[in-house]
């Protein structure tokens, strides 16, 4: 009878730390993070299975919103080959980095790299990412990557070309814990991408002068997809400019907030009715703005639906009863409101 509580015991902690299959790299659109600091070493240096990762020192400095649109002409042009487009967005400040790029038979590449003081155009050869679906005992994917580079230190724009290679893998799984930040504590079984990119850059008549590394941490829930826990840390080393910078953000997922609107102007611009809906949602909003996309989550950020164009109306008598939320992606900004559906 031990023997078989033993055995129940060890299987039941095998299916609670569990691997899951991750649907793709990155967030779903309209997700919040706090961005973090922590008062203890952040270690994430561990591979393999039935890890346990406690960051249960984190304090909130800041908000970033994640929202996926479709590229304008204009970045189709300068980042060839983009299909979509991530923009994260600090809410305090409203600076912006954007990550361009290309989804073709499930492999998901970049095509390009635009954040404060660093702008990477992957043109020469774009940075393979994967294949999505993926499972932890996939292999690792490696590519080769080049393009141009635009990198501001101290004033001074440096322009030139790099070169180098990327190696993305689902490293480790086990159970993240993090303490609350304002909506809530999370402890749960992930799962988790790494991502390094090693790039070797040259600048002007002096070829090689320096390296850049990019180091990514994604960690996704196994429960519903959502990327729950995040890194990014970005090395750069040119020992003839004087340059050597190490910068490392973190963020963790804000519980299932999706960027609801809570001033009254975002709640003028967009109105959603009837709310609660039964057969057809109508939208509206201010006639000067263009819309792009408009997204239909669920709690869990599951893209449920989604549309194009200034479509105003839309039957969702076919969705399950339950909150919904609509983001409207613009040129230049987007909004998010909930609905009830009957």
């Amino acid at each position: 009878m031990k023997l078989v509580l033993l055995f129940i015991l060890l299987l039941l902690n095998s299916i609670s730390h569990a691997q899951s299959t991750v649907n793709n790299f990155f967030s779903t659109t309209g997700t919040n993070y706090a961005l973090v600091t922590s008062s203890a070493t952040i270690d994430q240096s561990a591979t393999g299975e039935n890890l346990i990762w406690n960051f249960n020192n984190l304090e909130k400095t800041g908000n970033t919103t994640d929202v996926h649109s479709v590229p304008t002409t204009e970045e189709i042009s300068n980042y060839s080959g983009t299909t979509f487009l991530i923009t994260t967005t600090n809410t305090d400040n409203n600076d912006e980095s954007k990550s361009y790029l290309k989804e073709a038979d499930n492999m998901v590449s970049i095509t390009g790299l635009s954040m404060t003081g660093l702008t990477l155009n992957y043109d020469t050869n774009n940075a393979l990412l994967g294949s999505y679906p993926s499972n932890y005992e996939d292999t690792a994917t490696t590519d080769e990557l080049g393009g141009s580079y635009s990198y501001i230190s101290d004033g001074t724009t440096y322009t030139g070309t790099f070169s180098g290679d990327i190696e993305t893998t689902m490293d480790a799984h086990g159970t993240l814990s993090t303490n609350d930040l304002g909506q809530g504590a999370f402890n749960g079984a992930v799962t988790r991408i790494k991502s390094v990119q090693n790039i070797d850059l040259s600048y002007s008549v002096f070829g090689n002068v320096g390296t850049a590394t990019v180091t990514v941490f994604n960690y996704f829930n196994n429960t519903n997809g959502n990327l729950v826990f995040r890194s990014l840390r970005i090395e750069v080393s040119v020992a003839s400019l004087s340059i050597d910078q190490d910068t490392i953000t973190y963020e963790c997922r804000l519980g299932n907030s999706l960027g609801t609107p809570k001033n009254d102007l975002a709640m003028k611009i967009l109105k959603i009715s009837p709310n609660p809906v039964g057969d057809f949602l109508n939208i509206s909003m201010e006639a000067h703005l263009t819309v792009k996309k408009i997204i239909i989550t669920d709690t869990t950020g599951k893209e449920i639906l989604n549309f194009y164009g200034n479509e105003t109306s839309r039957n969702v008598a076919q969705l399950p009863k339950g909150l919904y939320f609509v983001s409207i992606i613009t040129e230049n900004t987007h909004f998010t409101s909930k609905f009830i559906k009957l």
